[in-house]
């Protein structure tokens, strides 16, 4: 079996087009739907299960529903034309002090689908000079337009459910 790349390890091109702005926005529509079928048909006990000390499903699933407010917050850098976008929290204090597990999955999907939604109700009617504008990802230390974020974004979710695919195997 392939072991996964670390996220920290992570290398990023922005080379598309802003025309894939849809595609990457239907993508990110995306994510909770597949979270939904993951999930489906399993326990609170398999969903709260960690393996080898790693995060549980639920934990996964947490993380990336804490992360809705820093991605949020970077589309807001952009449409304020800042120079470097907000930095994340590498130590993932927020999802180490929530104890996700105590939650039931339903009510994990449910912040997920609001945050995510939030977020893709800002994006989706963008014109091409607004999804083109460029900031500094500050931990990559790259220029990246507003479409790139959001590419971050989907790669980011992908990783995660990755995870969760793989402990629930």
């Amino acid at each position: 079996m392939i072991q996964q790349t670390p996220w920290i390890e992570r290398k990023f091109e922005f080379n598309f087009p802003v025309g894939l702005f849809p595609v990457i926005v239907e993508r990110l529509r995306g994510t909770l739907p597949r979270i939904e079928a993951i999930t489906k048909n399993k326990t609170e006990e398999d969903l709260s299960q960690q393996i080898h000390g790693k995060w549980s499903v639920k934990e996964q699933i947490g993380h990336l529903c804490d992360l809705e407010e820093l991605w949020y917050g970077r589309i807001e850098d952009f449409l304020n034309s800042k120079k470097t976008l907000r930095a994340a929290d590498m130590s993932n204090a927020k999802t180490q002090n929530a104890n996700h597990n105590k939650n039931n999955i339903g009510e994990l999907l449910q912040q997920f689908s609001v945050a995510r939604n939030k977020l893709i109700d800002k994006v989706k009617h963008m014109d091409e000079g607004t999804a083109a504008s460029t900031s500094l990802h500050p931990r990559l230390q790259i220029p990246m337009r507003l479409i790139d974020s959001l590419f971050f974004i989907a790669e980011h979710d992908d990783h995660h459910l990755a995870k969760i695919r793989e402990s629930l195997s």
